[in-house]
Formats: C-alpha cells, sequence, structure tokens
C-alpha cells in the first residue's frame, strides 16, 4: 500500500463521515467513544469481522455500538 492511500485511511479516522459504528472503550471516569466504518474495519481485521457479525455487536439508532471496557482508550486508538 503506497503513503497517498495510507493518507487516505487516516483521513477517515481523522474525520468520520458517514461513519456506522461507535466504538466506547474504557471505564468510567475514563471512556472514549471512537467512530468508524465497519466496512474497513472488517476488510482489515479477522477480529473486526466477526466482532462486527449480527451475533455480537447490536445495532442502535442506525448505528453499530460496541461496548469494549476491558481496554484503555489510549491503547484503542493506537490498534485502530
Amino acid at each position: 500500500m503506497n503513503n497517498k492511500t495510507i493518507k487516505n485511511f487516516s483521513k477517515l479516522l481523522e474525520s468520520p463521515k458517514d461513519f456506522d459504528i461507535k466504538i466506547k472503550v474504557g471505564e468510567k471516569p475514563n471512556i472514549k467513544e471512537f467512530k468508524a466504518h465497519s466496512n474497513i474495519l472488517s476488510a482489515r481485521s479477522d477480529y473486526f469481522k466477526a466482532a462486527l457479525s449480527p451475533r455480537w455487536a447490536k445495532r442502535e439508532d442506525g448505528f453499530i455500538i460496541l461496548d469494549k471496557p476491558n481496554i484503555s482508550p489510549s491503547v484503542f486508538e493506537i490498534l485502530i
């Protein structure tokens, strides 16, 4: 993958226009919500492919919602 493609994907994280997934990570008082694109996550990660299946993920107001209290926001930001 070339640098231009990587930069384009990075822009989706910086400005998640038309996102369809909300991932809430951490525990109170350190909770952060990440907005992302499920197609990109599923295509790039077997974990997200499984996690975004109807068996694991719930839908709310047209968004896929994942709650991940067992990971800190700072670690998840690196992973995503």
